[in-house]
């Protein structure tokens, strides 16, 4: 009789943990295409991380690097599946979100190119906004050269970079004055839901910046930062 019992016991524990799975599929699918959004909407994780790989650019010829954390792995620049949440006010989260990263050069230069890892969540318009802004004491304050970018890789692949490429363009800045990264939503994708990546392969925490439409304003923050790379002449 006991022996009876073991089986059938197992076949309910399974048949319980199969339908706790299916759940818990049903609510990630519910926060959008497989990706979990936190509580409090600033970090999202990608719950079916692909295996497609999309070979990163290089870094620009001739550039010299400012400021930046890609990995060094040409199948790892950046670490897919856990990033801040990149939105604008009219997405499925209701509000903007977006992140910043300070930087200081060296010397004197002008920024031609920035790299970040930021990825389309699949929901409006695939694309995103970067500047680069002046500090307003200790926050990001005007952005001092912007741009759209179009064509994101999909949040959970890996390894595609948003670039900016300045040409004989660019925001000069001076060394030893601190500047900000700033990854945002323009108004030409409000209805947009990305994912700045993290670069896992540095677990120190570093200062950062975010903003949410119910802060009014940008609030300082520290943690893991994403991926990022400026370059200059």
């Amino acid at each position: 009789m006991s022996m009876l019992k073991k089986p059938v016991a197992r076949i309910v524990i399974v048949s319980s943990f199969l339908v706790l799975l299916g759940v818990v599929a049903l609510a990630a699918a519910g926060r959008k295409n497989g990706i979990v959004v936190s509580a409090d909407h600033r970090t999202v994780i990608a719950t079916h991380p692909s295996g497609h790989l999309v070979m990163p650019p290089s870094a620009p010829a001739g550039a010299t690097l400012i400021a930046g954390n890609l990995s060094k792995y040409p199948f790892g620049v950046y670490f897919c599946c856990y990033g801040d949440t990149i939105s604008g006010l009219d997405s499925f989260l209701g509000s903007d979100y977006w992140f910043a990263i300070p930087f200081t050069p060296a010397t004197d230069m002008t920024v031609t190119e920035a790299q970040a890892s930021v990825a389309w969540g699949q929901s409006g318009p695939n694309g995103v906004s970067l500047s680069i802004n002046a500090d307003s004491g200790g926050l990001p304050g005007n952005a001092l050269g912007s741009v759209d970018v179009a064509g994101l890789g999909i949040f959970g692949e890996c390894c595609q970079l948003a670039q900016v490429n300045g040409g004989n363009h660019g925001v000069p800045v001076k060394g030893g004055t601190q500047y900000w990264f700033v990854v945002y939503t323009s108004s030409t994708y409000e209805s947009t839901f990305d994912a700045w990546a993290f670069n896992s392969t540095d677990m120190r925490t570093y200062p950062a910046a975010f903003y949410a439409t119910g802060n009014g304003g940008w609030i300082n923050t520290s943690g893991i930062l994403p991926g990022y790379a400026i370059y200059g002449r």
